[in-house]
């Protein structure tokens, strides 16, 4: 039943690249290991277990889920100390950590930089995709930070020099599984989790996945080696699988090979941009190409976020240097994409010219508008319309979305009079206004005023009321003061939502009452947040051992499942699951709880 899992064993053709663009280690078995999480629609969409496998963890999967991913490395350091461990333990083929930028490094070409705690476990080819396969935690590797720091081997476990342990926390672990899933499931772009090994001093290792794990950092380290020939390689290794996988085509000529691949990049990246300033989702975007994946999607959930409220100004503090902002995310992707110009002209012409030649390339441009596209529509969906409604509304109602976009980010922007606040890890100055609120409220109050006209403006909601459905219960009385420009903006955007809900001429009350419906579940007052994660998954933890390992495996499906808010096909939690009469029950009615308190977090 299981011998698909067989062929996940290191081998993978990014060896093909380069004869440098990886380290090989020997892995040994890792005991002690407990498959704590098993993400069973991936591993069937991945053919590792059958379509009508039960959504439990039996002992014989659980072995080989620890026989095939319960490794660590043996690394530079134990072969210098001349360490000897049982043979039968040590896997035979090598497995890849791979070269890539960083931006922790202070190499700026990826000559010391690259997986620093994880080995590529290899690829599988289902009946539709071909998967890339990778595991944090399994030790640590001479590319990682602290061991450049060091400027030589580390131990395993060491946190001597910073990022250089090797080994991973079973709550990143563990968190990322959730929320990669979560964002999966809601068409976000993004890595996804099969499993996690919990061990027993609360380290862990994540197995990550996507079609193709290729991030920009590992081809903007030839360009910036100025190596073309590898360069070409990589670039045609990327395009080859997305390709093969059939979410890229190519043009017949193959002299456009590279100006298509260079217009996917500035869609999916502009795209990619968009989302998340919408969304409200922080991901460290760099010059280095690193926090993401080269498809354009979220990799790496140590540096993903996501805001109650418009946070513009959270900046993440990592050691010595602190992030961009959710504002300048897409001044980020943006440039990435113009390395991409840069990347591909070196590819096709073997010169490498100055980045700045590349500041009006063409693709920019296209970048520009798939960005204001993809935000409009983004937009609009958070208001409650549907795929249909929108697509009437890019087509025929330009100005109405212009005009309720201003009027929206007025309030998005608007920020408490306290000013900064210190963080755990970082800063933020915090919105005074949490839209999804009043975009979820709004309609319902229309629809109980019987409203059948835009300009009726006696329907509308009044100013106090309006302020007081969107404002934090942290704002104090001078952020909610109304002021004759603020009665203003409150009259202009209700004028502005109605006259958008009457470009689409149907019948009025209808298309509120569908707003209605569609806003409660799109923006609902449970949308976890990245301090809810911390703490939820902290609940779980503590749960681990007193909860059988299936039993914990439903909990978290169930909650997941409760973050998919898709209209139709959102599935909250049953309040007869949430009594507190078993284990399970509990740790979900503690989940519950602490999306409430954590509703209006970072």
């Amino acid at each position: 039943m299981y011998e698909k899992f067989k062929e996940v064993d290191g081998t993978h053709p990014w060896r093909n690249v380069s004869p440098d663009g990886y380290i090989d280690y020997r892995a040994r078995y890792r005991p002690h290991g407990r498959v704590i999480y098993f993400n069973f629609p991936l591993a069937k969409e991945m053919g590792l277990i059958p379509a009508d496998h039960p959504a439990q963890v039996n002992k014989e999967l659980e072995q080989v889920i620890l026989d095939t991913f319960s490794l660590v490395i043996i690394n530079e350091y134990d072969l210098e100390q001349g360490k000897k461990f049982p043979p039968e333990t040590i896997r035979p083929n090598p497995y890849m950590a791979t070269r890539y930028l960083q931006t922790q490094h202070r190499n700026r070409q990826g000559k010391t930089s690259g997986d620093g705690r994880s080995i590529w476990n290899g690829y599988l080819k289902s009946a539709s995709l071909t998967f890339d396969i990778s595991s944090r935690g399994t030790g640590a590797t001479i590319l990682s930070p602290g061991a450049a720091h060091a400027e030589g081997a580390i131990p395993t476990g060491d946190f001597t020099h910073g990022y250089s342990s090797g080994l991973a926390d079973l709550d990143e672990m563990l968190g990322s599984a959730v929320m990669s899933e979560i964002f999966y499931r809601q068409a976000i772009p993004t890595e996804r989790c099969l499993t996690v090994i919990a061990y027993p001093d609360t380290t862990a290792i994540g197995v990550r996945t996507a079609p193709n794990l290729i991030r920009p950092a590992h081809i903007f380290r030839y360009l910036k080696q100025g190596r073309h020939e590898e360069l070409k390689a990589s670039v045609d290794y990327f395009i080859d699988r997305e390709i093969e996988n059939g979410i890229w085509k190519m043009p017949d000529d193959a002299k456009l090979r590279y100006a298509t691949a260079l217009d996917y990049f500035a869609r999916s990246y502009a795209k990619f941009a968009a989302l998340l300033e919408e969304e409200y989702i922080f991901n460290w975007l760099s010059w280095d190409g690193d926090n993401m994946l080269a498809s354009g999607a979220v990799l790496d959930y140590g540096s993903i976020r996501q805001f109650a409220a418009k946070h513009d100004k959270y900046r993440f503090k990592d050691v010595d240097r602190y992030s961009a902002s959710l504002a300048e995310q897409r001044r980020w992707a943006r440039t990435l994409v113009q390395v991409f110009a840069q990347a591909m002209d070196f590819v096709e012409t073997g010169a490498r010219k100055t980045l700045d030649s590349f500041k009006n390339a063409k693709c920019l441009a296209v970048f520009d508008k798939a960005f204001a596209s993809e935000r409009d529509q983004r937009m609009l969906w958070r208001i409650g319309f549907t795929p249909e409604q929108i697509i009437y509304f890019m087509n025929n109602a330009q100005q109405e979305i212009r005009d309720f976009d201003r009027s929206l980010s007025y309030f998005e922007d608007r920020k408490v009079a306290k000013g900064i606040e210190k963080l755990p890890d970082g800063f933020t100055h915090s919105p005074v206004f949490l839209i999804r609120n009043l975009l979820r409220h709004l309609p319902a109050y229309y629809v109980a005023q019987t409203i059948t006209r835009a300009d009726d403006e006696s329907a509308y909601m009044p100013d106090e009321i309006f302020l007081r459905t969107m404002a934090a219960s942290y704002v104090g009385r001078k952020d909610l003061k109304l002021t004759p420009a603020r009665v203003a903006q409150v009259k202009n955007f209700q004028a502005c939502y109605l006259r958008l809900v009457a470009a689409l001429g149907g019948p009025f009350e209808m298309v509120l009452k569908t707003l209605q419906e569609r806003s409660a579940v799109i923006n609902h007052r449970h949308r976890i947040t990245g301090d809810a994660v911390t703490w939820i998954i902290e609940e779980v933890i503590t749960m681990k051992d007193k909860i059988r390992i299936d039993g914990l495996q439903e909990a978290i499906d169930a909650f997941i499942d409760s973050q998919v808010l898709i209209p139709g096909k959102w599935q909250p939690v049953p309040l007869d699951r949430l009594k507190p009469n078993t284990l399970k029950s509990r740790l979900l009615q503690k989940i519950q709880a602490n999306l409430e308190a954590y509703k209006e977090s970072i």
